[in-house]
């Protein structure tokens, strides 16, 4: 797990140092072998807050610590260096989140919001017995609907889910199983819903860990994501393989509490 939390350190590192650029995390989920669909699901547990709130959030601290302490800002300029398309925009941001426009934080005596960087701490907790399968499948194919999620997402393929739910391919899954995948696609997640098919996203043959679940509860997901890529993985001396997707597969019949469903990484 220490390692883990080293590697997230680095992660932060990089966007600090970089928060007024774009971020390229194709550069950074390399060094830490995980998917940006995974990377956003423990990021968010780990920190508190997902991707695009934590950099929406430190840019506008940033920008009102810069603004504050500037004897003549130019906050026109300071708004396109955080990223704002105009400075109209980046007026009704900073005053949702600081309670006061960018001009009146040039006064004195003026308070603002900081959101400061994480900090980790290395703590060992009470050893755990986790249930896992390991199984193997033949390559297969997802046939069902697909689409993206970018980092300003609040939440990771949401939006898919509730296309999917609205469309009528949710209506005419025949089979006891609805399978997902999370695949990398540059900045965004590529997500597609559906069962076992013909044709639709190939999911090659490979080893996968298997971890049963019965909630679908963000945070306690975001939690095992967390433990089964940091803690469960290493001890088992499991690698991941990062260049096939993550897959969790649920019941069609998702109606009752407490479903089951699973996770399954894949590895080498």
């Amino acid at each position: 797990m220490y390692n883990g939390i080293e590697k997230l350190d680095q992660v932060i590192d990089y966007m600090e140092s970089n928060i007024t650029q774009t971020l390229d995390f194709d550069v950074i989920l390399k060094s830490i072998n995980l998917s940006l669909y995974e990377f956003r699901r423990i990021f968010s547990f780990v920190v508190g807050c997902p991707i695009s709130e934590y950099i929406r959030k430190r840019r506008l601290t940033l920008a009102a610590l810069e603004i504050s302490c500037a004897d003549h800002p130019d906050i026109l300029a300071i708004s396109e260096k955080y990223g704002y398309a105009n400075q109209s925009s980046f007026t009704r941001a900073f005053s949702d989140y600081h309670g006061i426009t960018p001009t009146a934080c040039t006064g004195q005596d003026v308070q603002i919001n900081l959101f400061t960087r994480p900090k980790f701490e290395f703590m060992v907790a009470g050893r755990e017995s986790i249930p896992l399968k390991i199984i193997r499948t033949e390559t297969f194919y997802i046939s069902g609907f697909s689409g993206t999620s970018t980092l300003s997402d609040t939440c990771c393929c949401d939006d898919v889910w509730n296309t999917f739910f609205d469309s009528p391919f949710s209506e005419n899954v025949k089979g006891d199983k609805l399978y997902v995948s999370y695949r990398d696609q540059g900045n965004v997640v590529s997500c597609c819903i559906g069962e076992m098919g013909n044709e639709g996203e190939e999911i090659p043959a490979s080893r996968w860990v298997c971890f049963q679940m019965n909630t679908v509860d963000d945070e306690i997901v975001n939690q095992q994501y967390s433990k089964i890529l940091y803690e469960l993985l290493p001890s088992a001396n499991l690698v991941r393989n990062k260049e096939i997707a993550s897959l969790e597969v649920f019941p069609s019949d998702m109606s009752q509490d407490g479903f089951e469903w699973e996770i399954r990484i894949p590895i080498l």
